[in-house]
């Protein structure tokens, strides 16, 4: 494993419940708080009565924790949406994701179209666009999965980087498997029907398909990179 990012002081709390899409009611020594989360998917089995959670403080706003990742097994699954983009952008600029090693990171949020991607890249003077998805769902045997939740947005972005792809340029999506330890990332098509054929156009036209897995390490209260180049199966929108 690769420490990739540090998170300095980090809250421990006990998950209650999820009170709406971005908001958690989480117990700190004894007394009720509300942590802010940024990750809109139903993170299934994370968000249980009993679970712990790791919290940052939060910088204004209205709540004074964000709900960055959730205790699985010895290590936490990364569910903050931000911190994998900040951990996968400084692998990129480490050099250590081999797929992507001539990369550097030329802009955030670039507008494509009506979509707002994750990142454009400057792969030796070609540019290549990518799109992030968080990976938070746990199938038998470890893998990681997404979607696990329908979302019209996730088949717009992949549609605008097939786009993308039939005109030459290079486009990735990545699948940040939050589980720690992750065996590989599979496809979930049982959720969102529409979405395989998104991605089967997506395959049709050369968009890459990647994964990289990254969690929480407790002991050091570190993002970790526990595998660079996880294997990806899409069988399931393939039938």
């Amino acid at each position: 494993m690769l420490q990739v990012l540090r998170l300095g002081d980090v809250v421990c709390c006990n998950i209650i419940r999820r009170t709406t899409r971005f908001t958690v009611e989480v117990e700190v020594g004894g007394s009720l708080a509300t942590a802010y989360t940024n990750n809109t998917g139903r993170l299934l089995g994370y968000l249980t009565r009993g679970r712990v959670g790791y919290c940052l403080r939060a910088r204004g706003g209205r709540h004074p924790l964000r709900l960055v990742a959730v205790e699985d097994g010895e290590y936490a699954a990364l569910i903050d949406t931000r911190l994998q983009e900040e951990a996968f952008a400084e692998a990129v600029r480490q050099g250590w994701l081999p797929w992507l090693a001539e990369c550097s990171i030329s802009k955030r949020n670039p507008r494509v179209g009506n979509s707002v991607l994750d990142l454009m890249l400057d792969c030796r003077g070609r540019a290549a666009f990518v799109e992030l998805k968080s990976a938070v769902m746990r199938l038998e045997g470890g893998f990681a999965a997404y979607p696990d939740a329908p979302t019209k947005r996730g088949r717009q972005q992949i549609e605008h980087l097939a786009g993308l792809a039939r005109q030459g340029t290079r486009s990735i999506v990545v699948f940040i498997a939050g589980i720690p330890n992750a065996r590989g990332f599979k496809f979930y098509c049982e959720v969102d029907k529409e979405i395989c054929r998104s991605v089967r156009k997506a395959i049709e036209a050369g968009v890459e398909f990647r994964s990289i897995n990254l969690f929480m390490d407790v002991k050091s209260n570190a993002i970790v990179l526990g595998d660079a180049d996880l294997r990806v199966d899409l069988s399931c929108c393939m039938q």
